[in-house]
């Protein structure tokens, strides 16, 4: 933004400077009552530009809203707070927090969040990102660290790990490396 604000200037104060009676005169001979006008709609797109293109930044960190629960990452978005994403955690495989050095002024970041299946799904313009990190990863090995009850764990014998092969390479292929 403080770039984008500074070259707006620039072209402001040109174009501003095409406007003063002289050099309006020369290129534009005929045409002296729309000048005043013509600053005017200048002055006006150019204050409202400097405005609302810093803004939108925070327009969009007030719209978006992160949940954090014990089973899934939601993110809302938009004025009237509609799902964007829901990351069940049991699926996440690692959570990596990414600054660019923009990012590192404001604190905030990308949570990049590496699924089972080999996506990589991003969740953009977090504020507060070492602090939601945290408490994302303490979610997430909550998760993987809990202990599947015996009802829901396949048998020693038949289960489908032993009908591939049962190699230790092939096992944790498979995720079972315990």
């Amino acid at each position: 933004p403080i770039t984008v604000g500074l070259i707006l200037i620039l072209l402001g104060s040109a174009a501003l400077a095409k406007l003063q009676p002289g050099p309006y005169a020369q290129w534009a001979p005929n045409l002296e009552t729309l000048r005043q006008p013509a600053i005017v709609l200048l002055l006006s797109a150019f204050g409202l530009l400097l405005l609302l293109y810093p803004v939108r930044r925070v327009w969009r960190w007030a719209w978006t809203r992160y949940f954090l629960t014990s089973q899934r990452l939601l993110v809302r978005k938009g004025p009237f707070l509609r799902f964007k994403g829901i990351y069940p955690l049991i699926q996440i495989q690692e959570v990596r927090p990414v600054q660019k050095w923009r990012q590192k002024m404001t604190g905030s970041g990308d949570l990049q969040l590496h699924m089972l299946g080999g996506q990589v799904r991003t969740v953009s313009e977090v504020p507060a990102l070492t602090r939601f990190n945290g408490e994302t990863q303490q979610a997430w090995t909550r998760v993987w660290r809990t202990p599947v009850p015996p009802s829901q764990q396949t048998p020693a014998l038949g289960h489908y790990a032993g009908e591939v092969d049962t190699r230790k390479k092939e096992l944790r292929k498979l995720g079972r490396d315990h």
